[in-house]
């Protein structure tokens, strides 16, 4: 919506195994995948075609390219399996667990720690029993090494200085704001970039957000009508008008569909083989820019091959990617920084 960087959701700190490779690898030979193979083969094919046309910033060395196993996309392969194996888990233990008479109050796994706490109403005894039950579950399903603890149920109490009531009436103003001014500037005729945004609390007031393209001049209307509308439920409401490249938006909105940012982040934040530190990206000005800080030296020829290999894989992704197809003759810029600080090229 602005200038500033954005940073991907929390991305969960499980390494990714390189060794579970062989594992992708042999499932995607297997009968079954006949069909997927033959998706692959023609992707690649274009890839190579789109790729010798041009069309990117910048154009990683063929021959690696076409090669090499697409780390990204085993990465989100493997992901998507870990989900639907934990929401397995989740399901059969609690199910298991349900039929020994127990009720869950709670129960928390964390990838990062390896551990999973199940917390049971009106717990007396047990104990034993259920770290059995969750734990044989959690090896069935292929999680290794995780520790289980069982406790108490604790209802946790959220102290606030608003009423429920209060709440209530917030949300009600808050989207009854929202469509009067969703009414007034589309009589207007105003493009939005962005849905307007408006939030109501007791500290801050009203708060009212419209983004419009860089190209519409009538601000001073815009702002009279968001401060008409805004007084009704505050004497002083804060507006944010803010203007944004519409091509720019339009590549926001084609890279938000796929998720494409937030599966190169995880990929390269988990990946035991790059050293990366931290990920940031922002689609305003246009191209999209995405930034990947690493704890590599600079200047160096090592940290100069690295470097490349990952502007090369995520290249690889967006150009064999399953779901990259909206994106793939997308202009981006991606920067891998040196400990330093400084791009390496």
């Amino acid at each position: 919506m602005s200038n500033r960087w954005k940073y991907p959701e929390k991305v969960n700190q499980m390494k990714f195994e390189r060794e579970r490779q062989k594992e992708v690898l042999e499932r995607l030979q297997s009968p079954g995948s006949v069909r997927k193979r033959k998706i692959g083969r023609f992707w690649m094919a274009f890839a190579v075609v789109v790729l010798l046309l041009g069309g990117l910033l910048f154009k990683p060395g063929m021959e690696h390219v076409v090669a090499k196993i697409p780390y990204i996309s085993q990465f989100i392969e493997q992901e998507e399996d870990r989900m639907e194996r934990m929401e397995t888990f989740f399901n059969e233990a609690h199910q298991s667990i349900g039929k020994e008479g127990y009720r869950i109050g709670n129960m928390q796994v964390s990838k990062d720690d390896k551990e999973v706490i199940v917390e049971l109403i009106d717990m007396e005894d047990g104990k034993r029993k259920i770290q059995t039950i969750v734990e044989d579950h959690l090896e069935e399903n292929g999680f290794d090494n995780y520790s289980v603890s069982v406790k108490p149920f604790e209802e946790r109490v959220y102290q606030s200085d608003v009423t429920e009531e209060e709440m209530e009436q917030f949300h009600k103003n808050t989207k009854e704001l929202e469509g009067k001014l969703i009414a007034r500037l589309q009589e207007e005729n105003f493009e939005l970039m962005f849905p307007v945004q408006v939030q109501m609390n007791p500290t801050r007031g009203v708060y009212i957000n419209v983004i419009v393209p860089e190209t519409e001049t009538r601000l001073s209307l815009l702002e009279d009508i968001m401060l008409e509308e805004g007084r009704v439920y505050n004497e002083k409401p804060e507006l944010d008008i803010r203007q944004v490249e519409k091509k720019a938006r339009e590549q926001e909105k084609r890279w938000e569909e796929t998720g494409a940012v937030n599966d190169i982040a995880q990929a390269m934040m988990e990946s035991e083989e790059y050293p990366v530190t931290g990920f940031a990206y922002s689609f305003h000005p246009y191209p999209l820019q995405i930034k990947i800080k690493t704890s590599l030296d600079h200047p160096s020829e090592s940290s100069m091959e690295i470097a490349e290999e990952m502007r090369e894989e995520i290249d690889l992704f967006i150009q064999t990617g399953e779901k990259t197809t909206p994106i793939r003759d997308d202009k981006y810029e991606v920067y891998v920084l040196s400990k330093d600080k400084i791009n390496i090229k």
